[in-house]
């Protein structure tokens, strides 16, 4: 599992105005959590976060919290705390993260998660027409935190049209347990046909269901006779 350092500050005034005057200095808000302890309140810097996020803090990245503690106080140690990703939150306008969410946890407790499937060798499988279609993005896995792969790679150099890749397929190591079902089709090579037939039934499908949306606001949300 791969290991990166966020360093952040602890803070102590919460609210809605709060939040606004950090977001208003570059500064994100964020929460820190985890079983038997005290919630953490805590912010980061906005530009050093949104990079860290793009150079990946997915479930199978392992998260060293340092936290310095507040500036008014003559204690100048900090504060680490290993952590996960849990969620971000971004203004859906602008784009920017408004809020964080890590899950504290020990190195010696197993933990769930969820790990990216990248996929290989797309450029190497057979011109014979078929349509990849990738099915499962991410896998939920259950083990010890440093046991957790940071992705979960698939070749699929070798297949063919009517070729599929299945969870169960993975063999991941014995102390990683999977819990997404082993029959899930993660991949899948689609005739050229099948896969314009299907793309066809889900357009059909979307609009009979926003057809069916705009009778009902028309007639005020009342049947016809």
């Amino acid at each position: 599992m791969r290991q990166v350092i966020i360093r952040g500050e602890l803070r102590h005034q919460t609210g809605k105005g709060a939040a606004r005057r950090m977001r208003a200095s570059r500064r994100v808000p964020a929460v820190v959590y985890g079983r038997g302890e005290e919630t953490t309140i805590i912010s980061l810097d906005e530009r050093e976060f949104e990079k860290a996020i793009q150079a990946g803090l997915g479930g199978g990245t392992l998260i060293k919290l340092v936290l310095s503690k507040d500036t008014d106080t003559k204690d100048p140690s900090k504060i680490e705390k290993t952590a996960i990703l849990k969620e971000v939150q971004s203004d859906v306008v602008r784009g920017n993260v408004i809020h964080v969410d890590f899950q504290a946890i020990s190195l010696d407790e197993a933990i769930t998660t969820k790990v990216p499937i990248v996929l290989l060798g797309e450029e190497n499988r057979p011109s014979d027409g078929g349509i990849m279609q990738h099915m499962i993005w991410e896998l939920e896995v259950h083990a010890l935190p440093m046991d957790i792969p940071e992705r979960v790679e698939v070749d699929v150099s070798k297949l063919e049209i009517g070729d599929s890749i299945k969870v169960g397929d993975l063999g991941l190591p014995e102390d990683v347990q999977v819990n997404t079902g082993e029959e899930e089709v993660i991949i899948l090579v689609a005739a050229p046909e099948l896969a314009v037939e299907e793309e066809a039934e889900a357009e059909d499908s979307e609009l009979a269901v926003e057809g069916a949306a705009e009778d009902h606001v028309a007639t005020g949300g009342h049947a016809t006779e």
